[in-house]
């Protein structure tokens, strides 16, 4: 039950009539003379970018704007450098600086059978194979090892490692999540 992306989270600031974008990072500033910019992803490991070719950047309390992606570079383990239609200088760049960077759910790449992003299992119920539930998945992340997801129901908080041996069905489009708990598990 690997995610393709660990960074992707659902940004719900779009308007109503716009198609659902995820937040993949933040614009740090400006980098060189020639408008690129910094970006810092959400994750780090994640080669999704690359195969894009618009984004939006804006602040988090307003519409992004839309950006023709030009060139992405990587510079460290968390920072790419970007290039946007548009922003040509230093100036241009700065005035980005801090701006979310997201994009259309739409545009990624479609993943292999059994792959999820994390922002597609927010929201699903989860059950036991016995039919109890469990509660909702409200958080997905990884612990370095595997993913977990973060099932709560009220104050009751369930930490569901994303594994074979524990997750036994994901169905995305019925919103539901079915798991076989190991001993320990729901204690």
């Amino acid at each position: 039950m690997d995610a393709a992306d660990r960074f992707l989270m659902l940004d719900t600031t779009g308007s109503a009539g716009s198609s659902a974008r995820v937040r993949i990072g933040y614009l740090a500033g400006a980098h060189g003379l020639k408008g690129a910019l910094r970006l810092r992803l959400d994750d780090p490991a994640s080669a999704t970018l690359a195969s894009l070719r618009r984004v939006f950047a804006g602040a988090a309390d307003a519409e992004p704007r839309e950006y023709r992606l030009t060139a992405v570079a990587r510079l460290n383990r968390a920072t790419l450098r970007i290039a946007l239609e548009g922003i040509a200088t230093p100036a241009d760049a700065d005035a980005l600086r801090g701006a979310i960077l997201s994009v259309a759910a739409e545009d990624l790449p479609a993943l292999e059978a059994g792959q999820f992003y994390y922002f597609q299992a927010i929201g699903c119920e989860v059950a036991t194979v016995g039919g109890e539930r469990i509660g909702v998945v409200e958080e997905v992340f990884s612990n370095g090892a595997h993913d977990v997801l973060v099932a709560r129901d009220g104050t009751r908080e369930i930490l569901i490692p994303a594994i074979a041996d524990i997750v036994r069905a994901i169905d995305l489009e019925r919103r539901r999540i079915v798991i076989e708990p190991v001993p320990g598990l729901l204690d």
